[in-house]
């Protein structure tokens, strides 16, 4: 079985990044990555290979300075994947399975305004009215339940969070299991 991951991983050209993904990859039999908050505005050929090894195809939505940077990377011996809609917060495209399935993937990486971030759920409203399946996974920077934080200041269900609650449950799309710690996200704090 395959798996696909995403990671917010706060800057791709770390070399800890280039270790922990090359060994998720190995271990958990990963074919797409989606990586978030990479603060890349371009990438070369040689990075992408240092990054994950050779063999992976990649695109990329560049950073705004140092905030945000998508990059997408697909092992091309299994699948292939065509972009169909990008902008800042997301890459939205389809990944083939090579003699198995295909899928609607989107990479996010969502504006912390929650006035920005509907321009994020429009695009994925529009490019989700497909026949085959869907996963919209990354970084919404963004709650929408008290369990999903610990620490620091108290959970708020704001604007924000009603809209992406409400995006979802309009959508029918329904969280699923994942693999690795509940709060993946401490910017350096205790709790």
């Amino acid at each position: 079985m395959y798996s696909f991951a995403f990671w917010n991983c706060r800057g791709a050209k770390k070399k800890s990044a280039s270790l922990f993904l090359k060994e998720f990859v190995r271990l958990h039999n990963v074919i797409f990555v989606g990586l978030l908050e990479t603060k890349l505005t371009s990438i070369e050929r040689k990075e992408v290979n240092n990054l994950i090894g050779d063999g992976w195809s990649y695109d990329m939505v560049s950073s705004n300075g140092l905030s945000g940077g998508i990059i997408i990377l697909w092992n091309a011996n299994v699948a292939d994947f065509t972009m169909v809609d990008s902008s800042n917060q997301c890459i939205i495209g389809d990944l083939v399975i090579k003699n198995d399935s295909k899928w609607r993937v989107a990479a996010v990486y969502a504006n912390k305004d929650c006035c920005i971030r509907r321009e994020l759920w429009e695009k994925l409203g529009f490019n989700s009215s497909v026949e085959y399946p869907m996963v919209i996974a990354g970084d919404f920077n963004c709650l929408t339940s008290r369990e999903d934080k610990k620490g620091s200041k108290r959970f708020s269900y704001s604007q924000g969070s009603k809209e992406m609650e409400s995006f979802f449950t309009n959508n029918d799309y329904h969280e699923f299991n994942f693999i690795g710690p509940r709060f993946t996200w401490c910017n350096n704090k205790i709790g």
